[in-house]
């Protein structure tokens, strides 16, 4: 069994409503990992929802730190102090990590969404709880982590070397990793369904976004950042349908209350494609929903030879229905991707030009909350209110 001598602060969550901020104590990192003391940490919906339904555990999945200690076979380029931030982790071994893809690793789902090592256990003052693990002393205390491969929830996060992101040389201060820290999962992912997966051509193509939180917004401005010139904002929040305009959506349509039909008519009425001898619809379109009949939808509003990128789903079971003559005939693709298929030491480096370059303008998406305010930060962003809240941790 571990010994846990590593004092931190963490958000366990107990059940989808019950998080809490708990004392910790964290083991020590083994070969491979680190321990990055955070900085910030941003909460995603796959949050909110406990993608892969462990419970209890400790969440997280988006983060921005420093180096605090590294295991004895970590990369030696790895210093202690550097800056990094955390992705996603992945085996390094298979055949989709060493061809360029790691977001599709062979164990992407065990590593990431069903992670649960047990790397914290609850400190003396928070006594024990029973639906945590035992500590190998009779003491029900020991709680699973490894979200993602690290669980940036916490204080000191122990992460799996494939997780880490190496800042050095591309952060200018703590401001800086603060408003990065959400660059490895939603952002990177909406971006990327973008340039990995649609690679759209800006003088031919267009582009529709199905939902516009964190994912849809960053494949929005990925889109603008190309150049493309037809970019339609599809959500039903009139808030985010004004701030998609700020970011370059050349059209906006609120699908509160239509039918897949009806939202396939009114992408399909738009000025850019009433031109006979124009597409008769959007040759991209990104759904970060994962609603079945909004990919329908899409599937029936999109252009001949055109995709689909699908970068959410609505859990075992759900299936989307394609008639396949149509299917056939209309030659469209329907893409399901991870991580919009980012390598995340390449797709980052991209996201910070961009961010230079005034064409990635986190501070639009972002919105900074102590961790303390969790429940508020959680609230506000499954209201709509709030996009992408980023918790601060005390240094």
């Amino acid at each position: 069994m571990y010994s846990y001598t590593v004092p931190t602060k963490a958000i366990v969550t107990y059940t989808d409503e019950e998080w809490r901020y708990q004392d910790v104590l964290a083991r020590e990192p083994e070969a491979h990992e680190l321990l990055i003391k955070i900085v910030a940490t941003g909460i995603c919906h796959t949050d909110i929802a406990n993608v892969g339904g462990i419970y209890p555990r400790v969440l997280g999945h988006e983060g921005g730190g420093r180096i605090l200690r590294r295991g004895a076979d970590v990369d030696p380029a790895l210093l202690e102090g550097d800056p990094v931030l955390l992705s996603f982790a992945h085996c390094r071994a298979c055949h989709m990590c060493n061809t360029g893809h790691p977001a599709h690793c062979r164990e992407q789902v065990p590593i990431t969404i069903r992670g649960q090592d047990p790397n914290f256990a609850l400190a003396n003052n928070e006594g024990e709880d029973e639906r945590l693990e035992d500590d190998g002393g009779g003491r029900k205390r020991v709680v699973k982590a490894s979200y993602f491969g690290h669980s940036s929830f916490s204080g000191i996060a122990l992460v799996k070397e494939s997780s880490v992101v190496p800042m050095k040389g591309l952060i200018k201060d703590e401001e800086e990793l603060k408003i990065f820290a959400p660059l490895g999962c939603g952002i990177q992912t909406g971006a990327c369904a973008v340039t990995n997966a649609m690679k759209p051509d800006p003088a031919t193509d267009s582009l529709a976004v199905f939902g516009l939180g964190g994912v849809g917004l960053s494949a929005l401005m990925a889109a603008k950042a190309l150049g493309v010139r037809t970019i339609i904002a599809v959500d039903i929040l009139p808030n985010r349908l004004s701030l998609a305009e700020e970011l370059g959506a050349t059209h906006t349509i609120n699908s509160k209350g239509m039918s897949r039909d009806d939202l396939s008519q009114a992408l399909r009425g738009l000025p850019p494609f009433s031109d006979p001898k124009g597409p008769e619809g959007p040759t991209g379109i990104v759904d970060t929903t994962g609603i079945p009949a909004l990919l329908q939808a899409a599937l029936a509003s999109v252009h001949r030879l055109g995709r689909v990128v699908q970068l959410a789903n609505q859990g075992p079971g759900s299936n989307v229905a394609v008639g396949l003559p149509e299917h056939m005939s209309n030659g469209t693709h329907l893409t399901g991707t991870i991580q919009g298929d980012a390598n995340p030491k390449e797709s980052i480096q991209m996201l910070v030009k961009w961010y230079r370059e005034g064409k990635l303008p986190l501070e639009k998406l972002e919105q900074q909350f102590k961790v303390e305010d969790f429940e508020k930060a959680r609230e506000e962003m499954h209201a709509g209110g709030v996009i992408k809240p980023v918790l601060i941790w005390p240094q």
